[in-house]
């Protein structure tokens, strides 16, 4: 079933706006997540869609219908809340079958629906057991059964994996994605962490300061960021935002240091560059002349993570490798390999340089929230 959301806004007093002007089409079977910083309307947003929270503007449409002021056990859909809200004196089957049942459905058809839901997250041998015993891991995937058993083909996730521990994340992410395209659901899935959503969703809508920022594939908001917001909020470490600014001799010099030749003129004006750590390559010692000192470093593993600074006090992002012993205090020379992004003073991508081209590319944006 798909979903559009046309034009919906929320306030909670007169032009005390929380969310506007928020469009999306969500195909039918799609995962779709919406990301962005605590307090930026994330699960505003997915409860005005359930309809347990009234759309103060815009329309909400639900398979071709406008269920902008439908009831919500009209809109035939699920929802996962983060706390798994499990009745405690009540077995895993009756906690499935709960809802079912309140719904008047015939007990033969909910012993079904349960056993399916059960079979389908690989719990069926813990179904009577109460939720006390079971791990934390078990609850998200019984509170998910319990969505799969009422058959909804549209199911809302509100941070359903944020109480569980690192490695059970990131095992549950990979079930959950599995599940939802086995079933054939739409899922729109709200998460703060960039990785979740980067990892399961076919679009992201990225929110924050109660606009769109930016709707596209994990792809296109990874390697096409329409402002320095989502820029910075994807990838790990974060991409470094340097000012920079264009004198007239089609060279930008970022933290009054480094220079980077244009592929085309630029307006004299204050810039800001970004470039991703893995963007920057160290240089053999002693091969060229150092750019930067070592402030801190952190290992990682497979890489280290090196905190760096300009000449000017700029500070820059550097990964490195483990061998090569990097310490605090350290002078390295530091060169520029990989995709550079240029954007305004107002923080709007301009293009995007990259190493080996000869000419600047203009960002192909994907979808944005226009008419701020």
């Amino acid at each position: 079933m798909s979903i559009k959301l046309d034009g919906l806004s929320k306030a909670y007093h007169a032009e005390d706006w929380v969310l506007r002007d928020v469009q999306a089409e969500i195909e039918s079977g799609e995962f779709f997540a919406i990301v962005g910083p605590s307090g930026c309307g994330k699960s505003t947003l997915l409860r005005m869609i359930a309809g347990l929270i009234p759309i103060s503007a815009g329309e909400l449409t639900i398979d071709g219908q406008v269920a902008t002021n439908l009831p919500p056990k009209d809109r035939k859909l699920t929802m996962v809340f983060q706390s798994y809200a499990l009745f405690p004196f009540l077995s895993v089957t009756d906690n499935v079958g709960f809802g079912l049942k309140a719904r008047k459905f015939p007990a033969a058809e909910v012993a079904d629906r349960v056993n399916r839901a059960l079979e389908l997250v690989n719990l069926t041998e813990f179904k009577d057991r109460k939720p006390r015993d079971l791990s934390g891991g078990q609850r998200q995937r019984f509170a998910l059964a319990r969505a799969v058993a009422s058959d909804a083909k549209i199911c809302l996730m509100d941070e359903p994996l944020s109480n569980l521990d690192a490695q059970l994340r990131v095992k549950m992410r990979t079930e959950l994605r599995n599940l939802q395209q086995k079933l054939g659901l739409t899922v729109i899935y709200v998460t703060h962490d960039q990785v979740e959503a980067m990892t399961m969703a076919d679009h992201i809508m990225v929110l924050h300061d109660r606009h769109v920022q930016q709707i596209g594939t994990p792809l296109e908001i990874y390697s096409q960021p329409v402002n320095t917001f989502v820029a910075s909020f994807f990838g790990a470490p974060r991409m470094n935002l340097l000012p920079a600014r264009v004198s007239g001799d089609e060279e930008l010099t970022l933290a009054q240091t480094l220079k980077l030749p244009l592929p085309r003129p630029l307006a004299v004006a204050d810039y800001t560059v970004g470039i991703r750590p893995n963007a920057l390559t160290i240089l053999p010692r002693d091969t060229a002349t150092p750019n930067v000192q070592v402030q801190t470093v952190e290992y990682l593993g497979a890489n280290m993570l090196l905190e760096t600074q300009l000449a000017d006090g700029t500070a820059l992002e550097l990964v490195g490798d483990p061998a090569m012993a990097y310490r605090p205090g350290e002078q390295l020379a530091v060169k520029i390999t990989g995709t550079v992004y240029v954007f305004d003073a107002q923080g709007q991508a301009q293009f995007i340089l990259k190493e080996g081209m000869t000419n600047g590319s203009r960002t192909q944006r994907s979808q944005v929230a226009a008419n701020r």
